[in-house]
């Protein structure tokens, strides 16, 4: 966060965070924490002792079956000692009844944001109506998150808001996906393309 605002020509000094803001912080860097880092940590400071019983006794809890070959694919499964290991059948074959949340992909979560501000704000102009000669001003990625820090500490300050800050945060992942390949170094023929192409048209 100090970075991109040093990037839009605010001092270091003169920045300031507060608690919400930091609480939005901690939980997105602890929701980047794995489950093995935090196991790690803890074999590290002796919390949990490495050892290989509880390993094994995880291992056991394989069932043989009546088919040879689910018993094949066990007998393979219980030789990697896997520490939670899951039953073969409930592995090949989820049971549709119990998917309870499917998760949307990135097109789809975008587009139901468009839709709901859209539908909320009756000022939106449709700009497929609109003459083709008006030009859409480039939006940089500094002005995206700008807005959507702004859109973030409104939906903080709304009751029932958890689904659309969750979409928020597939659309911030996109914009810092965005900014890391703009950030990229172009390749040489590219820009040499690019070049003769401008000399071109200005012949």
């Amino acid at each position: 966060w100090m970075l991109q605002e040093i990037e839009k020509g605010q001092r270091a000094e003169d920045l300031k965070m507060d608690v919400l803001q930091a609480f939005h912080f901690i939980i997105q860097s602890w929701d980047e924490v794995s489950i093995n880092t935090i196991r790690n940590c803890w074999y590290h400071t002796k919390i949990l002792v490495a050892d290989t019983t509880d390993t094994n006794s995880h291992s056991e809890d394989f069932c043989q079956t009546t088919d040879p070959v689910l018993n094949d694919i066990v007998n393979a499964l219980e030789a990697l000692n896997l520490p939670y290991p899951m039953q073969v059948e409930e592995f090949l074959a989820i049971p549709e009844e119990n998917i309870v949340y499917e998760v949307p992909s990135d097109d789809h979560v975008i587009a139901e944001l468009v839709e709901t501000f859209r539908t909320n704000d009756p000022t939106i102009v449709d700009f497929e109506d609109e003459d083709d000669s008006f030009e859409i001003p480039i939006v940089s990625v500094n002005m995206a998150n700008t807005s959507l820090e702004t859109i973030r500490t409104f939906l903080l300050q709304q009751n029932g808001t958890e689904e659309h800050i969750n979409i928020l945060k597939k659309i911030e992942k996109f914009i810092n996906k965005t900014k890391v390949g703009q950030m990229q170094q172009s390749k040489i023929d590219q820009f040499f393309v690019e070049n003769n192409g401008n000399s071109f048209q200005d012949a």
